[in-house]
């Protein structure tokens, strides 16, 4: 696929991607957040999107402002005019691009969204349950419309959240309540985004997504994946764990010191932070073999253990 750029600003831009088929659909992809934030990164369209033929819209922001800029109207404006030839649109965003999905439903034209572990809103007067985004909500400066204030009430399609991660649990229930025609999958320790497990096992967001695209999706299928995938799914133990630390404190704590020796760098990581910020022993020095054996660490481990450190 070859970049067409629709519309470009200091703060967001559109990118389409031609694809092969001829079904008169187009998948409006919101970008999630990013480590570092200070420019575009590459546009590249969804690999489901290339599997079928299909065009594809990308929207970037140059930084984490949940697509909120002085600029939002040109880019509804942009969204409608490229998808105004469309049979069909499908939208599609994890985290913030969730809300980016919901925002800008109605100037897409999107008849049905794909939303994973999405926000409502990171204004504290109106999420007052996810604290750890007030901070990126005071950087963006500006008033932060509720999603159906702009967006389409009446889309359809999926959420998709873990109901053990609190905010996200918030979250979705008010998005449950603004925009009711949405099936709602609730997908216990699945994480941050709630398709991890899924992922593990080869089933993830790509499936889902092709599924919504055909209109055959299956909420109770996906659920069913998420089952039969979290036996052996290294992100679902983490999450269990970490999850059961209040009540059920050593084992638990036994859980995460074995991942933090045994899994993934990610989730060596994540089990070793999740150590050291309940005041286990273990979790830094797991944490120290850890960086000694990763030749380039991502830079949000420092920002993290930084954190842990001072909090």
């Amino acid at each position: 696929m070859t970049a067409e750029w629709l519309y470009q600003g200091p703060h967001q831009r559109l990118v389409r991607f031609r694809g092969t088929g001829t079904r008169g659909q187009a998948v409006v992809s919101f970008e999630h957040g990013r480590d570092r934030m200070d420019g575009y990164a590459p546009a590249q369209p969804p690999r489901f999107a290339l599997r079928l033929g299909l065009d594809v819209l990308l929207v970037q922001t140059a930084r984490r402002d949940w697509f909120l800029s002085p600029a939002s109207a040109a880019l509804a404006q942009a969204l409608a005019q490229a998808t105004a030839d469309y049979a069909e649109v499908i939208a599609t965003g994890f985290s913030m691009g969730g809300y980016g999905a919901l925002l800008y439903s109605r100037a897409c034209r999107a008849s049905r969204v794909l939303l994973v572990s999405p926000q409502y809103s990171i204004d504290p007067a109106i999420a007052p349950f996810d604290p750890d985004r007030h901070g990126k909500f005071t950087r963006i400066g500006r008033p932060m419309p509720r999603p159906e204030s702009w967006g389409d009430p009446q889309v359809g399609g999926v959420l998709i959240h873990d109901p053990r991660i609190a905010a996200d649990r918030g979250h979705a229930a008010l998005i449950a309540a603004a925009f009711p025609r949405l099936h709602h999958v609730a997908l216990p320790f699945g994480g941050h985004p709630a398709t991890l497990v899924l992922g593990e096992a080869g089933r993830g967001v790509g499936r889902i997504a092709e599924a919504l695209v055909h209109d055959t999706l299956d909420p109770a299928a996906i659920r069913a994946d998420h089952r039969a995938a979290r036996r052996r799914s290294l992100n679902y133990h983490l999450h269990l764990a970490r999850t059961a630390l209040p009540r059920h404190r050593d084992r638990a704590l036994a859980r995460l010191a074995d991942l933090a020796q045994t899994g993934t760098d990610h989730i060596r990581f994540e089990a070793g932070l999740a150590l050291l910020e309940a005041g286990d022993e273990r979790g830094a020095a797991l944490l120290s073999n850890l960086l000694d054996q990763v030749v380039d660490p991502p830079a949000a481990w420092a920002r993290r253990l930084q954190r842990a450190l001072q909090g």
